[in-house]
């Protein structure tokens, strides 16, 4: 025998369940009871039954269904005394346990939370989530056949606590791979390298400084020209932004190797040879004349 306890919900929370979950729609129509039976038609989609409810004095009830074609559900619709519809979205509240939660469409609007039992002991134990409101199982006006029947009760406003709110969270943000009952994405090869990355980049910038420049050993091979450069001494700070016209590089070159050369008593040095030889050669091609062939 199967124990059903209802409670209310706020209706934000149940938009924001149906919004992660999705649902399905319902459409139930019920006969007048009798002796203590229930007896109802249900469409869910292309699924149709007909189902008998016994219910206990002490709230145990059980249920029988019998499938019925789709034609002739509907044509019981058509004479059932009173009809319901709502959409109805199953959630897992952990440890095995699952609550539907109903939106009423029709008659009126209606949201419901339902938990279902094996037994008595085990609805009395059940721990009530934070975000369930008022019990109403033991209120006759919240069956569905009643709401189906003589239309919906009015609860009055529910409250919505933060406790409602995150515990609430806690059961849908396991789709995306989080929350209490979800499980958490495993670690991969990209996140141990991304780790690597983010400890080299906090690595302090004079950790690298630490080695000399001078360790390489293979020697520099450099121009004359930028070996005489090297010599000359660094310009100060202000020079780049001084307007003085800089004196040519080459005859501050020619100033420091003939001071050098005086202070080692050596004759100031002399144009080499071969670059006289380039300089006479490239007259004599450019003041040659050209010549013109004669007819």
């Amino acid at each position: 025998m199967s124990v059903v306890r209802r409670f209310l919900v706020a209706s934000s929370l149940v938009r924001l369940i149906r919004k992660e979950r999705g649902g399905a729609r319902i459409t139930e129509g019920y006969f007048a009871p009798q002796s203590g039976r229930v007896s109802y038609v249900r469409v869910d989609g292309q699924n149709c039954h007909l189902v008998l409810v016994s219910t206990t004095p002490d709230g145990a009830s059980s249920e029988e269904r019998t499938d019925v074609p789709r034609a002739h559900g509907d044509a019981l619709l058509d004479v059932c005394s009173g009809k319901a519809a709502y959409d109805r979205t199953a959630i897992a509240l952990g440890g095995g346990r699952e609550a539907v939660v109903d939106r009423y469409v029709t008659p009126g609007t209606l949201d419901l939370v339902s938990v279902t039992f094996d037994g008595v002991d085990e609805a009395g134990a059940f721990q009530v989530p934070a975000w369930f409101a008022a019990e109403v199982t033991t209120d006759p006006a919240y069956d569905r056949h009643a709401v189906a029947l003589q239309g919906v009760p009015q609860p009055g406003e529910i409250g919505v606590s933060n406790a409602g709110v995150e515990a609430v969270l806690d059961l849908v943000e396991p789709r995306f791979g989080f929350g209490r009952y979800g499980t958490a994405p495993k670690a991969t090869e990209n996140d141990g390298m991304m780790k690597a990355l983010r400890r080299v980049a906090g690595t302090p910038a004079t950790a690298t400084a630490a080695v000399p420049m001078a360790a390489s050993p293979e020697p520099v091979y450099e121009e004359p020209v930028h070996a005489q450069e090297a010599l000359l001494p660094e310009p100060p700070a202000e020079a780049p932004h001084t307007h003085e016209t800089a004196q040519p590089v080459d005859s501050r070159i020619d100033d420091v190797i003939e001071s050098l050369s005086q202070a080692l008593g050596n004759p100031p040095p002399q144009a080499d040879a071969r670059e006289e030889g380039v300089a006479a050669e490239f007259e004599r091609w450019t003041v040659r004349p050209r010549r013109t062939q004669q007819t």
